[in-house]
């Protein structure tokens, strides 16, 4: 999850200074120009590094916690931005956050409903006959 978040942030500037790289030796074209890329990339850098704060943990839970508690960071760059593009790029990093520790917490909670939903007197059901299904309702 972590590490998602990480490698997309970091792709992303990489990918927005190559584009500087090229609007530089080329034609203007559409899109951001070089400067406001590299601006972008810039604000993918500050992303990385937020995400790169969040303390490794095998704990789900804390995990999930700790990215959570970026989000109104995130936010909070988003607010005080004033170039669309660059605002994009921490709007993208709460959303990308958001998706992605919900869907990891619902995936958590299935798994404990799953866990929750066995006991010892499920698994022997069977071998002791006592949830035998018969077909005419055991009449």
């Amino acid at each position: 999850m972590l590490a998602y978040l990480l490698d997309r942030f970091r792709t992303d500037a990489d990918t927005l200074r190559a584009r500087a790289a090229a609007l530089r030796a080329a034609p203007a074209q559409p899109g951001p120009d070089a400067a406001m890329s590299m601006a972008m990339a810039h604000a993918c850098d500050t992303v990385t590094a937020m995400l790169q704060a969040v303390p490794a943990t095998s704990d789900a839970p804390t995990l999930l916690a700790s990215l959570q508690a970026l989000i109104p960071l995130f936010e909070e760059h988003a607010r005080a931005e004033t170039a669309p593009p660059v605002r994009a790029v921490y709007v993208g990093a709460a959303t990308r956050v958001r998706e992605v520790t919900n869907a990891e917490a619902q995936h958590l909670r299935s798994a404990d409903m799953n866990d929750s939903d066995i006991d010892d007197d499920d698994r022997d059901d069977d071998i002791e006959g006592d949830a035998t299904w018969q077909p005419d309702g055991g009449r």
